[in-house]
């Protein structure tokens, strides 16, 4: 979990597309091995997910600013 959370603190400081996708791609790798080692529940790896798609998308709006 200490990996997720350091993964979408990245996405949220990203300065660049590169960084930006680096870091989401990071932060999905990171929860969905979390999953497939049963360590989060199919809820849990949802919301963590649609919690990376929205920083994500937000960090575009605002790079793009």
């Amino acid at each position: 979990m200490n990996q997720i959370n350091a993964a979408i603190e990245n996405l949220l400081n990203a300065l660049s597309s590169a960084a930006l996708l680096d870091a989401q791609s990071q932060a999905l790798a990171f929860i969905q091995a979390a999953f497939e080692a049963e360590e989060l529940s199919q809820i849990e790896k949802q919301t963590l997910e649609k919690k990376v798609r929205r920083i994500y998308r937000n960090q575009l709006i605002e790079e793009s600013a």
